[in-house]
C-alpha cells in the first residue's frame, strides 16, 4: 500500500512538471515576468495587478490563467479582496549558456510545498540569531546574513564563469582534433558511397553536431546511452513515437560510421558509450 502511494505521488509530481519549452515560453512574455516578479514579493489580486501594471483586467486574467494552468502560481483566499489573491507556487532555477563552442540550458522545478521543510535552525547563523532579543536587531542581523550570502553567490558565479571558459577552450581543442584526424576520413568514407556533395556536407555537419552534443554533457554521455536520449538532445523532446522512429535509424547509422573511424565510440546491445 505504501509502495502504491509512493508511485502515485511520484506520478503526480511528474504531471506537475513544466517542460523547458513551456517554461521559456511563459517567461518570454514581459507582462508575465512582471506579474511573477510582483507575486514573488507580495500576493496580489487581479485588480491590483491591473492597476499596478497599467493594463486591462482581462489582459491580467489571461496571463494569470496561463501561469495558473502551468502551476507557477496559485490563488489563495483573502479577507480584504473579493476573489482572492495570487501567490507563487513553484521554485524554479534556469541556467542558460550559449557560446560558439558551448550550448546548455538546465532547469529545475519544485513546488512551494518543499518550503515547509526549510527551518531557520538549520542555518549556521541560527545560534547567534537566537540570542538576539530586539526585533530591530534581528532584522538587521538577518539582512547582514543575506548580504553575506549574496557575496558568496557572486563568488560562485565568478567561479562558474571561469570553469565555463575552461570548458569552452577544451571543446575548441576537441573540434580541432576532429577536423584534423577524423572529419576528412569521414568525408572520404561518405564519398565512396557515391553520395552527392550536398548530402556529404549535411552528413558531416550532423556528425559534428552528434559528437559535440555528447561532449557538451559528459555526465550524460560518458556512461551508456541510447539513441532516443541523443535524439531528445539533438531535436529537443516532444517528438511523437513515429517521428522519433523515423529519425533514429539515420542517427544510428551515423553513430556506426563514426565508431568505425573513432576508436573511442563503442556500441554494446543497442547502447553506446565512450571507451575512455
Amino acid at each position: 500500500m505504501i509502495r502504491k502511494m509512493s508511485i502515485e505521488k511520484q506520478e503526480e509530481e511528474e504531471n506537475k512538471m513544466i517542460s523547458l519549452d513551456s517554461l521559456l515560453e511563459l517567461l518570454g512574455n514581459s507582462t508575465r515576468r512582471l506579474i511573477i516578479a510582483k507575486l514573488t514579493k507580495v500576493p496580489h489580486s487581479a485588480p491590483e495587478l491591473a492597476s499596478d501594471l497599467g493594463i486591462s483586467r482581462q489582459a491580467v486574467h489571461n496571463q494569470l490563467k496561463m501561469l495558473s494552468d502551468y502551476g507557477l502560481i496559485e490563488m489563495i483566499d483573502s479577507d480584504d479582496v473579493r476573489g482572492g489573491k495570487y501567490q507563487i507556487n513553484t521554485n524554479i532555477s534556469i541556467k542558460i549558456d550559449i557560446s560558439p563552442n558551448y550550448f546548455s540550458i538546465k532547469h529545475s522545478f519544485s513546488t512551494t510545498e518543499d518550503e515547509k521543510s526549510l527551518i531557520l535552525k538549520d542555518l549556521n547563523c541560527a545560534n547567534a540569531y537566537s540570542k538576539i532579543k530586539s526585533s530591530n536587531k534581528k532584522v538587521k542581523f538577518l539582512g547582514d546574513e543575506i548580504v553575506k550570502i549574496e557575496a558568496n553567490l557572486s563568488d560562485l558565479d565568478n567561479q562558474r564563469q571561469y570553469y565555463l571558459h575552461q570548458k569552452r577552450l577544451l571543446l575548441n581543442e576537441i573540434k580541432k582534433l576532429m577536423n584534423e584526424q577524423y572529419l576528412q576520413k569521414f568525408e572520404e568514407l561518405l564519398k565512396q558511397r557515391d553520395l552527392k556533395d550536398k548530402s556529404v556536407r549535411q552528413t558531416i555537419n550532423q556528425a559534428e553536431e552528434v559528437l559535440f552534443t555528447m561532449f557538451f554533457n559528459p555526465n550524460r554521455y560518458f556512461n551508456r546511452f541510447n539513441v532516443d536520449k541523443l535524439l531528445d538532445d539533438l531535436f529537443f523532446s516532444g517528438m511523437d513515437i513515429r517521428e522519433k522512429s523515423g529519425r533514429s535509424g539515420p542517427i544510428k547509422d551515423l553513430l556506426e560510421d563514426m565508431s568505425r573511424l573513432m576508436g573511442f565510440l563503442r556500441e554494446d546491445d543497442d547502447d553506446w558509450f565512450f571507451d575512455f
